[in-house]
């Protein structure tokens, strides 16, 4: 960590100068998927945060595995935040080696770190100074310990208040560290019978989570095709796959 992210870390400020700095040098880590990185812009890209949401098998945490390993193969580090528990090490070294890449090489250099309630998921980046210099945190999934702990509507309130805290200081650490950010995210279904509107999938969190990503990538499965669109003003769709590899 330089000593003037570390300060901005320590004081939540920095001088105007740094700032300019941060934001001439962005860099952007393609994603592994030619499909995605259109979307995207040429992939993820430092200083922002992704939402990448979409139903069970969708490819979520694949694209968030596989993404980790652009940084990596650049000679950064990378951090994985499981709220799951379904990270799985060798699935990521799979990728690497239909990559082209050292799978050792790779393992040593992503970082792994379980999350099992907000107070830790909250801390994890902080938890090791291992995590500091990384270029890319993913964490899957943004919401669940959330829904866990203020879990029903007499709990909403408390619960998009808490997931909004904690969405800032994201947004903050990935200006200030010069970290791109991948949030995968559950969905809800909403409308259908009864309601007066058709059925659609909708990312847990709402406006609370919109408010504090740059950007939005909604995951759908169409038979053996995934179907990715990136939403708001930018709207753009794309069809890929997921194979051993990862997703296309």
């Amino acid at each position: 960590m330089s000593r003037n992210a570390h300060s901005a870390e320590e004081s939540g400020a920095m001088s105007l100068k740094y700032a300019l700095e941060l934001a001439r040098r962005r860099s952007v880590f393609p994603s592994g998927s030619k499909a995605i990185d259109g979307l995207l812009g040429g992939g993820f890209r430092t200083g922002e945060v992704v939402e990448v949401f979409g139903a069970s098998n969708t490819g979520k945490t694949q694209l968030a595995m596989q993404a980790t390993l652009s940084p990596v193969a650049k000679g950064h580090t990378a951090a994985f935040i499981d709220t799951e528990g379904t990270f799985r090490p060798e699935r990521l070294a799979r990728m690497a080696e239909c990559r082209g890449l050292d799978p050792d090489l790779v393992l040593s250099r992503v970082y792994f770190v379980r999350a099992e309630s907000t107070t830790q998921q909250k801390e994890a980046l902080r938890s090791s100074r291992k995590l500091e210099g990384c270029r890319m945190v993913a964490v899957d999934t943004v919401t669940k310990n959330f829904t866990l702990e203020y879990g029903g509507t007499k709990m909403a309130a408390r619960r998009q208040a808490a997931l909004g805290a904690y969405l800032n200081r994201l947004e903050w650490d990935a200006f200030a560290h010069d970290r791109a950010m991948i949030l995968t995210n559950r969905v809800a279904s909403v409308g259908g019978p009864g309601t007066g509107s058709a059925s659609r999938d909708v990312d847990i969190g709402g406006e609370t989570l919109r408010h504090g990503v740059q950007k939005v990538l909604q995951l759908q499965r169409r038979g053996d095709q995934v179907h990715a669109t990136l939403l708001g003003a930018e709207w753009r769709e794309a069809e890929t796959r997921i194979t051993e590899s990862g997703l296309e």
